[in-house]
């Protein structure tokens, strides 16, 4: 598994340079309108890149539809006009209208721009024809997708008897780029949802994504932009009320507080963001999840200001059963609370060959545990085309005063022309954490063999983690295990209403440090079937070795028994394609769980009728019969959107489970008068239902920010 790696980290690699489109951009002395109708005078400037060839469902046959991309720019910003010619407007899927909505359901664009050209990491652009805009970060050649990153920028669309029209721009001030480069990466994606078609520029093969930076086309004849000073001022304002229900007693408080985040690019490569008086007053809430295992959930981050360039700080190729840093662990108690950040300052940025994260935190006091300074460096060399190396390092424990210190290194190869002339990626890496007092055993080592390809999809990965390991910026939920997994897929393409089978295997064991089995889970997908209308059918088998050296109280009133348990269960999943008004995704599966009889079953419901409505339902439930005793959950989440214009929304979340038996509802409006000016209007309300329903904690927050560039 090691051998790869090292030869690939010496030796050069090569491209498939005869996949990638190449064209030149226009400089234009007379900036655009950004309206959604192209100005002849303007865009003839700007020769056409070029044409769109299918990725999908027919890789490099002709698009069935004709796409004109044109690309022009001047001191300032980069200008994107795009033409998608259809003969039949009257059925493109238009749904999606609000700011960073998930546009799987529609027609769209999707826009890749490499502006250090190290054709590893890029900035991310999407528009739908409903005026739908969203972006984001992307890092290690599509392994990282940051898509709740926010730029400014302008876009506008139209729908006429031709087809539909996007027009961009895109401010220099908001994209990082390498100083004096003439040439810049470039992608991009057209998807025609009715015939479940995508059409790409660069590299149009199913084995490659849009995502994947390394495949994408070039772009040349950049010179002279400008950055400015390269200092963005975000004042904000919060007022909040809150009120508290204990029996009789109300609890209630108003307060209002200021605070600002500053972006100063130090150079045109690395970028310093100051926070101060932190507030995350709108950002989203987690779905509620009933957890039947023996072990916390991961729940990723949301915070815009952790999320700014998190893709710097990734540590190897690992999944979320370790993880060395884990930003939800600052500013946020083990329970969910809030804790107040006072201050915080992050570099990220691109130096040469060298990849740069640094973030301080300074925590203030709540709950009875004292503020604390919070550490996180992560450093990587890119080395060949898309391989690197790097260490990382904590400091810091926001949860107790004790001395904590986690560092590690690891060690990537990534290539497009590996095994078979396939895309393969190798990692292998090792962390220590250092706590005071601790007796030892604080090491973790792993290494992991990925090949992700079209027809065949296949990884290894083995990692140890020991005992007394301990990273208090990270997550992990099991440690003193040797953790082994491998999956397989075979995936072909057979033509007809069937677009792709997938048949494979799963396999996951875990033991302890002395080899012995504590859990052994296999999947079986015996068939997956993808159709050419966009439907999706799977059946699944799975079969568990589960050992508990101790009881599991699974439920207060529950417990599992001590001892070794083997079950065998069957799996159905069917879901409609997302083109459609109405979707649906349901799953079942039944058979044994730890001993006992299990019926787990959920069904999500998507109703999007306009671009103005959207809505959702969702339903899980789980019946299990042991020995011991019936656990019966239940979730349900609802939601109802409104998009007034792509810049003003009315997202509305009601979520109840069982097992709390609380009601919780986040209801939040958005305004976007223009790019880097936002408003922001959330209630939240938590109503319990032990006999009647009552309210128990409610809150109304109004923020404001305003961007000031310079």
């Amino acid at each position: 598994m090691f051998a790869p790696l090292i030869f690939a980290l010496v030796l050069p690699q090569a491209e498939q340079a005869a996949e990638r489109a190449r064209a030149s951009v226009a400089r234009t002395s007379r900036a655009p309108r950004i309206d959604g109708v192209l100005e002849s005078e303007v865009w003839d400037a700007a020769p056409s890149i070029g044409p769109l060839t299918q990725a999908e469902p027919k890789a490099g046959a002709p698009a069935s539809e004709r796409t004109d991309v044109r690309i022009l720019y001047d001191d300032e910003q980069i200008y994107l006009g795009i033409r998608c010619f259809d003969r039949e407007p009257e059925r493109i899927v238009a749904t999606q209208a609000a700011r960073d909505a998930e546009l799987s359901p529609d027609d769209r664009l999707e826009i890749v721009i490499d502006t250090f050209h190290d054709r590893r990491n890029a900035f991310y652009f999407q528009m739908s024809p409903a005026g739908s805009k969203g972006d984001a970060l992307i890092s290690n050649d599509g392994g990282d997708f940051n898509k709740p990153w926010d730029g400014i920028w302008e876009g506008k669309v139209s729908i006429d008897e031709q087809g539909w029209v996007a027009e961009m721009a895109i401010p220099f001030k908001t994209l990082s780029f390498k100083e004096g480069g003439t040439s810049w990466g470039f992608n991009i994606n057209r998807v025609i949802k009715r015939h479940e078609e995508i059409d790409r520029w660069s590299s149009a093969t199913p084995d490659a994504q849009v995502f994947q930076v390394s495949r994408a086309g070039e772009l040349t004849g950049f010179h002279g932009m400008r950055q400015g000073v390269g200092l963005d001022v975000v004042p904000f304002g919060v007022a909040t009320w809150s009120k508290e229900h204990q029996g009789a007693n109300h609890d209630e408080d108003s307060f209002g507080h200021v605070g600002a985040d500053v972006f100063y690019k130090l150079n045109s490569n690395l970028t310093a963001v100051l926070t101060l008086n932190t507030d995350f007053a709108e950002t989203e809430v987690d779905e509620r999840v009933v957890n039947l295992t023996r072990f916390p959930l991961f729940f990723p981050e949301k915070r815009d200001f952790f999320l700014q360039d998190a893709g710097i700080f990734d540590f190897a190729d690992l999944e979320s059963d370790l993880v060395p840093f884990f930003s939800r662990r600052i500013g946020l108690s083990p329970t969910g609370e809030e804790v107040p950040i006072d201050a915080g300052l992050k570099l990220t940025g691109r130096q040469d060959d060298w990849n740069i994260g640094v973030l301080d935190v300074q925590t203030g006091d709540s709950d009875g545990v004292d503020g604390e300074n919070l550490f996180v460096a992560r450093v990587s060399k890119n080395v060949g085309a898309q391989s690197n190396v790097g260490a990382i390092v904590t400091r810091g424990d926001p949860t107790t005063t004790q001395e904590n210190l986690l560092y590690g290194f690891d060690a990537n190869w990534r290539t497009n022309e590996g095994i078979g002339g396939k895309r393969t990626a190798a990692s292998a890496w090792f962390l220590q954490s250092a706590t005071e007092d601790s007796p030892g055993d604080d090491t973790s080592f792993g290494a992991s063999l990925r090949y992700p390809n079209d027809l065949w999809r296949w990884e290894l990965t083995a990692k140890q983690i020991e005992d007394n390991f301990n990273p208090a910026l990270g997550f992990v939920p099991r440690d003193g295990v040797r953790r082994y997994t491998g999956e397989a897929f075979f995936q072909p393409r057979l033509g007809g209403s069937v677009r792709q089978l997938s048949v494979g295997i799963e396999d996951d064991l875990v033991t302890d440090l002395d080899d012995e089995v504590e859990t052994h889970a296999t999947t079986l997908l015996l068939a997956g079937f993808e159709f050419d209308s966009g439907d999706e059918l799977r059946f699944e088998f799975d079969s568990v070795h589960e050992v508990l050296d101790r009881p599991f109280a699974i439920t207060p009133s529950v417990s599992v028994p001590a001892g070794s348990y083997d079950d065998r269960a069957l799996r159905l999943e069917v879901e409609t394609a997302s083109k459609r008004q109405l979707s649906l995704l349901g799953a079942t599966t039944a058979g044994g769980f730890l001993g006992g009889d299990a019926l787990r079953w959920s069904v999500e419901l998507a109703w999007r009728p306009s671009a103005l409505l959207n809505t959702g339902a969702e339903w899980e439930q789980s019946d299990i019969d042991f020995d011991t005793g019936n656990v019966q959950t239940q979730v349900a989440r609802l939601r109802l959107n409104l998009n007034f214009t792509p810049d003003l929304s009315w997202n509305n979340f009601v979520q109840w489970d069982s097992e709390s038996d609380e009601y919780g509802l986040n209801s939040r409006w958005r305004w976007i008068p223009k790019p880097g000016q936002e408003f922001y209007l959330v209630f939240n309300q938590t109503l319990e239902d032990a006999t009647s329903v009552h309210p128990v904690t409610q809150q109304v927050a109004f923020k404001a920010s305003y961007t000031f560039r310079f």
